[in-house]
Protein backbone atom coordinates (compact mmCIF):
# COMPACT_ATOMS: atom_id res chain seq x y z
CA UNK A 1 0.00 0.00 0.00
CA UNK A 2 2.89 2.55 1.06
CA UNK A 3 4.59 2.19 -2.68
CA UNK A 4 1.36 2.52 -4.80
CA UNK A 5 0.72 5.97 -2.33
CA UNK A 6 4.45 6.85 -3.41
CA UNK A 7 3.62 6.35 -7.24
CA UNK A 8 -0.04 8.32 -6.50
CA UNK A 9 2.39 11.10 -4.89
CA UNK A 10 4.90 11.37 -7.76
CA UNK A 11 2.45 11.08 -10.85
CA UNK A 12 0.44 14.19 -8.67
CA UNK A 13 3.47 16.20 -8.48
CA UNK A 14 4.37 15.48 -12.24
CA UNK A 15 1.25 16.38 -13.33
CA UNK A 16 0.80 19.33 -11.25
CA UNK A 17 3.90 20.49 -12.17
CA UNK A 18 2.92 20.02 -16.22
CA UNK A 19 -0.06 21.50 -15.84
CA UNK A 20 2.05 24.99 -14.04
CA UNK A 21 3.61 24.53 -16.88
CA UNK A 22 1.74 24.56 -19.88
CA UNK A 23 -0.69 27.53 -18.09
CA UNK A 24 2.64 29.23 -17.60
CA UNK A 25 3.05 28.93 -21.92
CA UNK A 26 -0.51 29.14 -22.56
CA UNK A 27 -0.55 32.77 -20.75
CA UNK A 28 2.82 34.28 -21.18
CA UNK A 29 3.95 32.78 -24.71
CA UNK A 30 6.99 31.35 -25.91
CA UNK A 31 10.14 33.17 -25.53
CA UNK A 32 11.71 35.33 -23.40
CA UNK A 33 11.01 38.75 -22.06
CA UNK A 34 14.78 40.04 -21.55
CA UNK A 35 14.15 43.99 -21.06
CA UNK A 36 13.30 45.58 -17.78
CA UNK A 37 11.10 48.64 -18.70
CA UNK A 38 13.73 51.05 -17.70
CA UNK A 39 16.20 49.76 -20.69
CA UNK A 40 13.00 49.82 -23.41
CA UNK A 41 14.14 53.40 -25.05
CA UNK A 42 18.26 52.70 -24.99
CA UNK A 43 17.02 48.97 -26.53
CA UNK A 44 15.02 50.67 -28.83
CA UNK A 45 17.54 53.14 -29.85
CA UNK A 46 20.35 50.88 -30.17
CA UNK A 47 18.89 49.08 -32.79
CA UNK A 48 17.41 52.06 -34.85
CA UNK A 49 21.33 52.61 -34.74
CA UNK A 50 22.46 48.79 -35.71
CA UNK A 51 19.91 49.98 -38.91
CA UNK A 52 21.68 53.16 -39.25
CA UNK A 53 19.79 55.12 -38.33
CA UNK A 54 21.11 58.28 -35.99
CA UNK A 55 20.02 61.80 -35.33
CA UNK A 56 22.41 64.35 -34.24
CA UNK A 57 20.27 65.66 -31.36
CA UNK A 58 16.90 67.43 -33.86
CA UNK A 59 15.56 63.48 -33.89
CA UNK A 60 11.81 63.38 -32.59
CA UNK A 61 11.20 60.21 -30.44
CA UNK A 62 8.15 59.32 -29.26
CA UNK A 63 6.96 56.34 -26.81
CA UNK A 64 3.16 55.34 -26.13
CA UNK A 65 2.18 52.90 -23.66
CA UNK A 66 -1.33 50.98 -24.76
CA UNK A 67 -2.86 47.69 -23.53
CA UNK A 68 0.25 45.11 -22.37
CA UNK A 69 2.92 47.11 -24.59
CA UNK A 70 4.85 50.01 -24.95
CA UNK A 71 5.50 51.81 -29.00
CA UNK A 72 8.39 53.28 -30.24
CA UNK A 73 8.41 56.35 -32.93
CA UNK A 74 11.72 57.70 -34.34
CA UNK A 75 12.00 60.18 -36.97
CA UNK A 76 15.52 61.98 -37.67
CA UNK A 77 16.14 65.46 -39.02
CA UNK A 78 17.02 63.94 -42.59
CA UNK A 79 14.09 61.65 -42.70
CA UNK A 80 15.25 58.49 -41.37
CA UNK A 81 12.37 56.17 -39.53
CA UNK A 82 12.43 53.70 -37.31
CA UNK A 83 9.45 52.35 -35.09
CA UNK A 84 8.98 49.46 -32.55
CA UNK A 85 6.57 47.86 -30.33
CA UNK A 86 7.53 45.79 -26.93
CA UNK A 87 5.06 43.39 -25.42
CA UNK A 88 5.27 42.55 -21.55
CA UNK A 89 5.25 39.28 -19.94
CA UNK A 90 2.07 38.67 -18.10
CA UNK A 91 3.54 37.33 -15.16
CA UNK A 92 6.88 39.45 -14.71
CA UNK A 93 7.52 43.01 -15.51
CA UNK A 94 9.81 42.24 -18.32
CA UNK A 95 9.50 43.02 -22.21
CA UNK A 96 10.52 41.63 -25.12
CA UNK A 97 10.39 43.03 -28.93
CA UNK A 98 7.33 42.45 -31.12
CA UNK A 99 8.02 44.36 -34.22
CA UNK A 100 10.21 46.70 -35.80
CA UNK A 101 10.66 48.66 -38.75
CA UNK A 102 13.17 51.31 -40.05
CA UNK A 103 14.12 52.94 -43.10
CA UNK A 104 12.67 55.68 -45.46
CA UNK A 105 11.66 53.03 -48.39
CA UNK A 106 9.09 50.45 -48.12
CA UNK A 107 6.67 50.30 -45.22
CA UNK A 108 8.01 53.36 -43.58
CA UNK A 109 7.88 55.53 -46.92
CA UNK A 110 4.70 56.59 -46.21
CA UNK A 111 3.48 59.31 -43.47
CA UNK A 112 1.05 56.19 -41.80
CA UNK A 113 1.79 52.92 -40.77
CA UNK A 114 -0.85 50.58 -39.62
CA UNK A 115 -0.55 47.27 -37.52
CA UNK A 116 -1.60 44.62 -35.36
CA UNK A 117 -0.72 44.08 -31.69
CA UNK A 118 -0.86 40.62 -30.02
CA UNK A 119 0.22 41.69 -26.34
CA UNK A 120 -1.16 38.37 -24.89
CA UNK A 121 -3.96 40.29 -22.94
CA UNK A 122 -5.42 42.34 -25.78
CA UNK A 123 -5.31 42.36 -29.92
CA UNK A 124 -5.56 45.84 -31.38
CA UNK A 125 -4.05 47.75 -34.13
CA UNK A 126 -1.76 50.54 -33.67
CA UNK A 127 -1.13 53.71 -36.38
CA UNK A 128 1.64 55.63 -36.08
CA UNK A 129 1.91 58.91 -37.83
CA UNK A 130 5.28 60.42 -39.26
CA UNK A 131 6.05 63.67 -41.12
CA UNK A 132 4.86 67.05 -39.39
CA UNK A 133 2.95 66.09 -36.19
CA UNK A 134 4.60 62.75 -35.68
CA UNK A 135 2.30 60.57 -33.12
CA UNK A 136 1.27 56.96 -32.18
CA UNK A 137 -2.91 56.40 -31.98
CA UNK A 138 -4.27 53.21 -30.86
CA UNK A 139 -7.58 51.46 -33.13
CA UNK A 140 -10.82 51.77 -32.48
CA UNK A 141 -11.28 47.82 -32.09
CA UNK A 142 -9.84 46.01 -29.49
CA UNK A 143 -10.62 42.83 -28.64
CA UNK A 144 -9.81 41.18 -25.68
CA UNK A 145 -7.83 37.68 -25.73
CA UNK A 146 -7.34 36.37 -22.11
CA UNK A 147 -10.57 35.18 -21.79
CA UNK A 148 -10.00 32.92 -24.70
CA UNK A 149 -7.09 31.43 -22.68
CA UNK A 150 -9.46 31.34 -19.80
CA UNK A 151 -12.07 28.93 -21.73
CA UNK A 152 -9.59 26.90 -23.26
CA UNK A 153 -7.72 26.09 -20.04
CA UNK A 154 -11.27 25.36 -18.37
CA UNK A 155 -12.04 23.03 -21.45
CA UNK A 156 -8.91 20.99 -21.28
CA UNK A 157 -9.18 20.83 -17.15
CA UNK A 158 -12.81 18.99 -18.23
CA UNK A 159 -11.31 17.07 -20.38
CA UNK A 160 -9.04 15.56 -17.70
CA UNK A 161 -10.93 15.50 -14.76
CA UNK A 162 -13.60 13.91 -16.77
CA UNK A 163 -11.68 11.29 -18.46
CA UNK A 164 -9.89 10.79 -14.95
CA UNK A 165 -13.54 10.26 -13.49
CA UNK A 166 -14.84 7.95 -16.76
CA UNK A 167 -11.50 5.76 -16.32
CA UNK A 168 -11.78 5.75 -13.30
CA UNK A 169 -14.84 3.95 -12.85
CA UNK A 170 -14.29 1.46 -15.73
CA UNK A 171 -11.87 -0.15 -13.19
Amino acid sequence: MEKELKKRLVKSIFIYIFAAIMIFLVFNGFGRHPYRPEELEDVFLAKAEEQNIKGLGQETLISETYGNSVTFLLETEDGERACATYIRSIFFDRYKEYKFYSGVNGVLGVDEITYAVNDGAMFYELTLHFGENPSITDGDKVTPIMHMKFIALCIIAMGIFGSRIFFGRRK
